[in-house]
């Protein structure tokens, strides 16, 4: 699906691709063009009206899965991604953008809640497009690093119930499958955002023409949340590797109570498995013309059971 917006001084409308651009082109209206689920034909049919690079034209046909920012002088190349949590996964979806001194161009391969959201609210807000591209691009960077807030939120919750987890009487392989599941998706997250936040950073800075100096402020306020995700998701990284430190040491030390509770209960066994063997012999004994040897028998396997567990007990072996 192909949809494109054309900003003048009447306001916001929809209208066709290649209007938008030409209007652009021309100076006379800002554009912006939403390309999802598009073939790479249909995306060269439409960018071949502006001065776009063949390598532009290839990455945004193609996913990077890796942020990137490139510098063509009249107009910007931007790749990010937007997340969301999904299955104790991340899925992440490429946003390939081109911004220049009157265009904005999107591409992405399904719905993205932030480049979503901008299309349902441009037409109320037409100062969006109208003032400058560069405006609706930290619009839609800006709801991006918002949606990654929910993912921060989740993974806390989901450390919290892993930790008591651990801490208590839950099953131990599945409780390792969850975390090392957690720990694979804060490593992808971790992988996309970093570099994402550099370019960000980049925009930032005096190094590109299309983005206004009156903007660089906003744009430095969505770096600096964005920074914070970062820092926590390292942070929830480290806590991941302790968590599945402490799950180890946990799982080891149960093991190591249940083989002490049967060494102690071999230990008290060892006297009497020692006196029912004698006494079982198959031969006469001077103990059996004893009146009541059996109580004989009885009396040596309590007492020698007592004394085993009086000697573990006083040194505390138990």
């Amino acid at each position: 699906m192909i949809r494109a917006w054309i900003a003048d001084a009447q306001g916001v409308r929809e209208t066709a691709p290649g209007e938008a651009l030409e209007a652009a082109q021309e100076g006379t209206a800002n554009a912006w063009v939403d390309f999802e689920s598009e073939s790479e034909p249909a995306i060269r049919a439409v960018l071949g009206l502006l001065d776009i690079h063949p390598l532009v034209i290839d990455d945004i046909a193609v996913d990077l899965n890796r942020p990137k920012v490139d510098d063509f002088g009249t107009y910007l190349y931007v790749a990010v991604h937007s997340a969301r949590w999904d299955d104790d996964r991340p899925v992440m979806h490429e946003i390939a953008m081109v911004l220049g001194g009157r265009f904005l161009i999107t591409s992405h391969d399904e719905t993205t809640r932030s480049v979503a959201a901008a299309r349902q609210i441009i037409e109320r807000r037409p100062t969006l497009l109208q003032r400058n591209p560069a405006v609706l691009l930290h619009h839609i960077l800006d709801d991006m690093v918002d949606n990654y807030l929910p993912i921060v939120d989740h993974i806390s919750e989901e450390l919290d119930e892993l930790e008591e987890r651990v801490l208590g009487e839950g099953e131990p392989l599945a409780v390792q499958q969850k975390i090392l599941h957690l720990k694979r998706g804060l490593s992808a997250l971790r992988r996309i955002v970093g570099p994402q936040r550099d370019i960000l950073l980049a925009l930032t800075r005096d190094e590109f023409s299309v983005v206004p100096a009156e903007l660089r402020p906003y744009l430095r306020d969505v770096y600096d949340r964005l920074a914070r995700v970062t820092d926590l998701f390292d942070s929830f990284r480290d806590e991941t590797g302790s968590l599945l430190d402490l799950h180890v040491s946990t799982v080891s030390n149960r093991l190591n109570v249940i083989i002490k509770r049967l060494t102690v209960l071999a230990t008290v066994g060892l006297p009497l498995t020692i006196i029912t063997s004698y006494y079982g012999m198959n031969f006469a004994l001077p103990e059996y013309h004893w009146p009541h040897p059996e109580l004989l028998v009885v009396g040596l396997m309590a007492a020698s059971a007592l004394v085993t567990w009086a000697v573990l007990k006083w040194t505390r072996w138990m």
